[in-house]
């Protein structure tokens, strides 16, 4: 290929691929001098909608709705008693656009069940699929509990089945799941339990989920365990950080909130949040929403939701028996200018003393991803004169119809759940292609010093077309960083790899096709809405940046 820019046929490489949800990560400027911002947490009841005397746990936002476990003293009708029959279900109350609640309801995922407690719901919405924990509901002593899960297919849920691999231990708990996403793709499974190879009593645990498969479970270890008790975990990934709950010394009450950043088993020494985040009660279940504009004042807010048995919840026998939901809001006002203060930062901060190749291994695998049969749709071509972000701007053109097609779902929750998915895929597109922009900027600074990269990129495709079709359409794909590259900088690094002293730059292709997407992803031409607007099909429509090599 001219321009020196070569493309190479595949090597044999095993290649082991890995998905990842895009988080941008977002930056808060606490109180500074020079612009006289003021930052505080402001925590408000959520009163009866979603409240009752008995206890609520476990809230968390997924689009415009709240899920959250409610554990309630009932009697055949409904109503409550002062002693009955406990059990706890899953709810979910829709979000108004200004955080007003509506009354909760029972939700229709269908993993109530009527003898056993169900509750601790998490999403990892990557996968689609719901976590929950079941025990048994007799009164009296607490028995064990397990992690289940759901998984969706063509808008349809699956039946509730235990977790594999050594997640549930017999004869111990596991509970309190929560799913994150981490830079080098991984999806984890955190969970808290009581089994032995712990630090004493309940800790902190992880598994990793690749595919079918479960990897074994390991102790997070210190700092973030310790000789208490560690539960309810939440992991943001967005800024890398796990929340959690523990009754360990130094705190404020009796379990306290507390934050740590770190992935898998390498953490930073916890932090425990301030009032009033924790109170002198117990404080539990700490989930963060998505940023959203400021209601009453000018200014940024940021928002979740806790659990709490401070003196404002209901209780059905005495006081501080029974925890309510509530809302935590993190808001920051610029006393000066009264502007919001935000601050993206769609790479992770990288030492200015790192040459370019470091730089640019840390960003991958970068994921730039298609509409469907593009570019140059309907054609047996390899290559395609189109650079990759003409077809990006495309493709965000489209998201519209792409959230209209959603919108035929009937099933209000799945809806909701597939809305939320869908906007979060659309943030990983625009995720990566800023990634991309800054990616090409180290790698013409290696070619200008004089370096000779081999770039490996995989082509991916949905199942939707054939596998011959698919594999042309994946080596079109790559065509169009090949493109990118050569108008980088109004063709500056093309001709500066003419100049002598300067490097070269090959493309060496790994046209996948659809031979590695999962077999559960629709492939149906009468169906486009779940094989080619579904989340899971537009996962497919890809290319991958995957090795950064010397030559």
């Amino acid at each position: 290929m001219s321009d020196n820019i070569k493309m190479l046929p595949a090597n044999n490489l095993e290649l082991q691929l890995f998905r990842k949800s895009f988080f941008f990560t977002v930056v808060l400027m606490f109180v500074s001098a020079a612009c006289a911002q003021v930052t505080r947490y402001e925590v408000t009841h959520e009163g009866r909608r979603v409240n009752s005397p008995g206890s609520e746990s476990s809230p968390v936002r997924i689009g415009d709705t709240l899920y959250y476990s409610s554990l309630q003293e009932l009697t055949e009708s409904g109503g409550y008693i002062d002693f009955g029959i406990s059990i706890m279900r899953v709810f979910k109350s829709h979000v108004s656009s200004n955080g007003k609640l509506s009354k909760g309801v029972l939700s229709t995922f269908g993993i109530n069940s009527p003898t056993r407690h169900t509750g601790n719901i998490a999403f990892d919405l990557r996968n689609s699929i719901v976590y929950f924990t079941r025990c048994r509901s007799d009164n009296g002593d607490s028995y064990q509990n397990e992690i289940y899960f759901i998984k969706q297919k063509d808008g349809k849920w699956s039946k509730p089945q235990k977790v594999g691999g050594d997640v549930n231990l017999k004869g111990y708990n596991s509970t309190h799941p929560t799913v994150g996403y981490l830079s080098d793709s991984t999806t984890i499974l955190y969970f808290a339990s009581d089994r032995p190879g712990g630090l004493g009593g309940m800790d902190i645990w992880y598994a990793v989920l690749d595919g079918k498969k479960i990897g074994k479970t390991t102790n997070l270890g210190v700092p973030v365990n310790s000789a208490a008790d560690e539960i309810t975990p939440f992991y943001d990934s967005q800024n890398g950080t796990l929340y959690f709950s523990s009754d360990r010394p130094g705190g404020i009450g009796k379990h306290d909130i507390y934050s740590s950043k770190g992935a898998r088993n390498s953490w930073r020494r916890p932090v425990v949040m301030p009032e009033p985040v924790n109170s002198v009660e117990d404080d539990l279940y700490f989930t963060i929403d998505q940023p959203i504009p400021a209601v009453s004042m000018q200014g940024t807010a940021f928002s979740g939701y806790l659990t709490s048995n401070r003196s404002e919840s209901y209780f059905l026998h005495d006081t501080s028996c029974c925890h309510d939901i509530y809302r935590w809001t993190l808001i920051t006002v610029d006393t000066t200018t009264h502007t919001p203060t935000v601050r993206q930062q769609p790479t992770p901060p990288i030492a200015e003393d790192t040459c370019p190749c470091k730089k640019a291994r840390l960003l991958l695998p970068i994921k730039l991803f298609f509409h469907n049969d593009e570019p140059n749709p309907r054609s047996l071509a390899t290559t395609s004169d189109l650079t990759y972000f003409q077809t990006y701007n495309s493709y965000m053109f489209r998201r519209q119809e792409y959230r209209d097609r959603q919108k035929e779902i009937a099933d209000s929750t799945e809806r909701s759940m597939a809305l939320a998915t869908l906007e979060s895929f659309f943030g990983e597109v625009q995720y990566n292609s800023e990634k991309f922009e800054h990616f090409i900027h180290l790698l013409a600074q290696d070619i200008l010093n004089g370096r000779h990269v081999a770039l490996t990129v995989g082509g991916y495709a949905s199942p939707l077309h054939s596998s011959a079709y698919n594999i042309n359409l994946s080596k079109r794909r790559i065509s169009t960083i090949v493109n990118q590259l050569k108008e980088y900088n109004g063709g500056m690094l093309r001709r500066a790899m003419s100049q002598p002293g300067s490097g070269s730059l090959e493309i060496i292709e790994e046209p996948f096709g659809s031979s590695t997407a999962p077999k559960d992803v629709n492939a149906s031409l009468a169906d486009q809405l779940h094989s080619v607007y579904s989340v899971e099909a537009a996962r497919e429509r890809r290319i991958e940046i995957l090795k950064y090599e010397y030559r």
